[in-house]
């Protein structure tokens, strides 16, 4: 489960420790099969363990050892353990090989299954289960369900039932099934990653925004599609109903059926954390700095491209007051100013996107877990775990259960590198908890900035000091207590496992269900038996029904899900039910579950969810708007609007016009208009409200919004510059139709005479001392192309913190090869022709069948001085030369950069 062709066209460094006379190559050696590949001689390497470090708080009490290295295993991807304590994982052994036109294994891809026959906490023993020839270069995710193995690997979700159990795929025997197809990308990383277990048995499964184009067996279908892939199918609703938009989270059943969307709108999310209370977790990639993890709301949009048909691209919607550093409004009123990224790349500040949960900067998150053991202590209990691939990290989450949502709490390093040990090749692809309770963390173990695959790997092993031998419960899925004791197993797969058999024995299950939600102390535990006891008949569902009425809120929302799940035709009773609950976070699961109710169904129970808005919390605010899908109109004009009219406009509170702000109907759209003019807000709260313009539904809608926007320019309270420029670029870059043109101009990119001066290769430059408020002086230079701070332009990538998190040979590396590894969003330098007129710049926005597809086609190029221009070509006649391995940066040289200067540059990059 890597996202390593992210890092590899990205250019994220990872310092450079090795080369193929380290032996840590083959050459363009091929081997027949995987076993030859593995019996090979060569040097196998592995991180060593006292190269780590553990969170001073969390890990104080915890060790880390090596469970298994190379030739056991290479480049393990993803992992997943099964029942018997042993370890199923995909390769990347073609992942750099297969891209350069070269194989290293003639027979395909492998499976491999790694065990610890002996049980002493170290794997000695490994083999293939299955090899498939014609599968992606690294499978992005694997699961295993007893004998049921669950492979990722774009196009397809592939099972693999293991019929005799020998851990053997034999064609004769076993079978093999293509579960689901049409996942877009097959060769790309934003795509399909694990399939994951959850507690009501269900799978749950995401993938990137190269988009889908799904089938299921009841004959349900969900499409997606975004400027960044599968355009041609923009604005293609699913069989639901809906519109969805770049990379979707999704559940399943087990046996194909009742496939349903749970998010959708994120930019490369990785395998899904689902714990057994039923809150989903995730993480995404960005454009750097904005990588974040996040607690996702059911439905919600993550709001990664544009919220209509998602053919827009944040940067051609982002807003000059949203830069890093501005001033801004949000929901509690406090300022945020300073804060390093800004809120145009997830959309923060339209209605209808979820809030981006925690962003932490430039990174590349990669596989995930959720911990719910106690092997590792009572602190480790109830922690998100994410991998960190740029940052070479293993990071960890404690999130909380607050107001309307989960505040998933500040970024930690719960394993990282030693200051000593930086150079090391630690490379963090997975993260699984096993049936032990031990933690087991996958080391690509690679430099992906040399663009190479070095053939080793390790997966570690994190427990406690004191832990003695290693103990590995035997689980037994024939027998319903070995049942419930594997429900209660920390390994997510195997206590999924058992779910659908225990639910198989109905009402006879309940007492044994009863007991365990009694008597455990552990709560994850507990809540487990609340989803079988939902699905255990009428006995069991009153069971459930009694937690209405619990203390506990978790209790309340746990078994309001189960329920909702277990007998959806009870729904409406439930939801009338607790629609009145004191907690804001048992209110927003009801609302999220009236999704697609019809207003008439369902109109008695949305005016206590609506009351229940306290006029700030945004989580809640967009659990309403879920609510309403489809139905918007009518909700606000029969419940919120005759509550929000019986005060004059000068007198609507903080609430009224927020919710007016997130339905955005165009009655909704009048009122603001007409609140604005009365009361005549602040900047702050203008750009916030004029949001509202910039969502609509329809092409009428646009034009429409757009004229009452346009309608405020002339009242003399926002006669002032900034009032203006809000109304311009919301006027501008939301309500105009996207709408290219053929090349009429000349925008090129200037040369460089240089100056003369040599530059020392990177190592001499490094050994220098560095200055920073030399280097601060130098940058000046860099301006001219970047954005730093509040300073310089955007053609190439933003420098406000590109440089905290890499090493200072990375940085000088960068500055001295421009064009050796180019930044992401950066890769495609372009020069097109039309007649006499050239454009040369960073092309973006690809569409063969997007807005501009009357021509055939368009694209946005970014030309020096930071515009972009929307480019028609093929029919326009245009000429595209795309430079390879090209970086519009000059070389140090060029510049007139000499060592010292290059060197003190490095130095301001560095600092914080």
């Amino acid at each position: 489960m890597a996202r390593l062709r992210f890092l590899l066209s990205v250019g994220f460094s990872l310092l450079y420790l090795g080369n193929i006379a380290l032996g840590q190559s083959d050459g363009d050696r091929r081997f027949p099969d995987r076993e030859s590949f593995a019996r090979q001689e060569r040097v196998n390497r592995h991180v060593p363990p006292a190269s780590f470090q553990l969170d001073g708080a969390l890990g104080e009490e915890l060790k880390i050892e090596v469970w298994a290295t190379s030739p056991l295993l290479f480049s393990p991807v993803a992992m997943d353990m099964d029942a018997q304590g042993r370890i199923w994982l995909t390769e990347g052994i073609e992942y750099s090989t297969t891209q350069a036109g070269r194989r290293r294994v003639a027979a395909g891809k492998s499976i491999i299954v790694v065990s610890d026959a002996d049980g002493d906490g170290k794997a000695d023993e490994s083999h293939v289960f299955v090899t498939e020839k014609h599968i992606r270069h690294a499978p992005l995710g694997i699961a295993v369900f007893d004998d049921k193995v669950v492979l990722s690997a774009s196009p397809e979700i592939i099972i693999y039932t293991d019929v005799n159990r020998n851990a053997v795929f034999e064609p004769e025997i076993d079978k093999r099934e293509v579960f689901l197809s049409g996942f877009r990308g097959a060769w790309h990383d934003h795509t399909l990653h694990a399939v994951v277990g959850s507690p009501s048995g269900q799978w749950y499964f995401s993938f990137g925004n190269c988009g889908a184009d799904v089938r299921t067996k009841d004959e349900r279908r969900f499409v997606t599609s975004s400027f960044y892939h599968n355009s041609r199918q923009a604005g293609v609703k699913s069989s639901d109903g809906h519109l969805y938009l770049g990379g979707m989270a999704m559940r399943i059943n087990p046996d194909g059926t009742g496939l349903t969307a749970i998010g959708h709108n994120l930019r490369n999310t990785h395998d899904m954390a689902v714990n057994s209370f039923g809150d989903v977790y995730q993480n995404d990639n960005d454009d750097p700095p904005h990588c974040r993890a996040t607690w996702l709301m059911e439905y919600g949009n993550l709001g990664y491209a544009g919220l209509f048909d998602g053919s827009r691209s944040w940067q051609e919607t982002a807003k000059s007051w949203e830069t890093p550093g501005s001033l801004l409004w949000d929901w509690s009123g406090h300022s945020l100013l300073g804060r390093r990224h800004t809120p145009s790349h997830w959309r923060e500040n339209y209605p209808g996107t979820m809030p981006p949960g925690t962003i932490y900067g430039s990174g590349a998150p990669v596989g995930a877990a959720f911990y719910e053991g106690d092997a590792l202590g009572p602190r480790m209990r109830g922690t998100f775990l994410s991998c960190e691939m740029v940052r070479r990290e293993l990071q960890i989450y404690q999130p909380k259960l607050t107001d309307a949502q989960i505040e998933i709490g500040p970024t930690r390093s719960f394993v990282g590198l030693r200051p000593r040990a930086k150079r090391e090749m630690f490379l963090p692809t997975d993260i699984i908890a096993g049936t032990d309770g031990a933690l087991y963390l996958a080391d690509f173990y690679n430099n992906t900035s040399a663009h190479n695959n070095f053939p080793s790997g390790t997966i570690y092993r994190i427990s406690r000091k004191d832990e003695g031998r290693p103990n590995r419960p035997q689980v037994d899925y024939e027998t319903t207590v070995g049942l419930i004791e594997a429900l209660k197993s920390p390994a997510s797969s195997v206590r999924a496992t058992a779910v659908p058999l225990l639910v198989s024995k109905g009402e006879a299950i309940v007492p044994g269900m009863q007991q365990l939600l009694q008597t455990e102390d552990n709560h994850y535990v507990q809540a487990r038996a609340i989803w079988v006891l939902a699905q255990a008949g009428r006995q069991g569902r009153v069971v459930v029904e009694e937690l209405f009425n619990s203390d506990d809120t978790q209790w309340r929302i746990t078994a309001y899900r189960a329920l909702r799940f277990a007998n959806p035709d009870g729904l409406l009773g439930y939801a009338e039910r607790m629609s009145s609950d004191e907690s804001a976070s048992v209110r927003r699961e009801v609302a999220l579950s009236l999704r697609d109710v019809p207003f008439e169904a369902c109109k008695h129970i949305l005016p206590a969810l609506i009351a229940g808005f306290d006029g700030k919390n945004r989580w809640y605010l967009e659990s309403l708007g879920t609510a309403a899908a489809g139905k918007e109109a009518t909700v606000y004009s029969d419940l919120i609007h005759p509550t929000s009219a019986k005060r004059p406009h000068r007198a609507w509170t903080k609430r009224d016009k927020n919710l007016a702000w997130r339905f955005h109907t165009p009655q909704a759209v009048d009122d603001l208009v007409k609140v604005m003019t009365a009361q005549k807000p602040s900047i702050d709260e203008f750009r916030h409200l004029a949001m509202a313009f910039a969502s609509y539904s329809s092409e009428s809608e646009l034009a429409a919004y757009r004229t009452k926007l346009e309608s405020l320019r002339g009242n003399e309270a926002f006669s002032g510059e900034e009032y203006q420029r809000t109304i311009d670029e919301i006027a501008i870059k939301d309500l105009t139709k996207p709408k290219g043109t053929l090349l009429n101009g000349h925008y090129t990119v200037p040369g460089f005479p240089g100056k003369g001066v040599t530059n020392s290769d990177v190592e001499t430059i490094v050994a220098l001392k560095g200055n920073a408020l030399r280097g601060k002086a130098q940058i000046s230079l860099c301006c001219a192309c970047h954005r730093l701070g509040k300073m310089g332009v955007e053609f190439g990538p933003d420098l406000s913190e590109w440089g905290q998190p890499r090493t200072i040979e990375q940085i000088v590396e960068e500055i001295v090869h421009p064009s050796k590894r180019l930044a992401h969003g950066y890769e495609m330098s372009i020069r097109v022709t039309r007649g006499r007129h050239v454009a040369e710049g960073i092309a973006t926005n690809f569409s063969l069948h997007g807005p501009g597809s009357e021509y055939g086609g368009s694209f946005n190029v970014k030309v020096f001085g930071g515009k972009t221009h929307k480019i028609l070509f093929r029919r326009g006649g245009a000429q595209i030369e795309v430079l390879k391995n090209h970086s519009w940066m000059p070389p140090p040289s060029e510049l007139g950069l000499e060592d010292q200067d290059v060197r003190d540059i490095a130095e301001y990059l560095k600092s914080p």
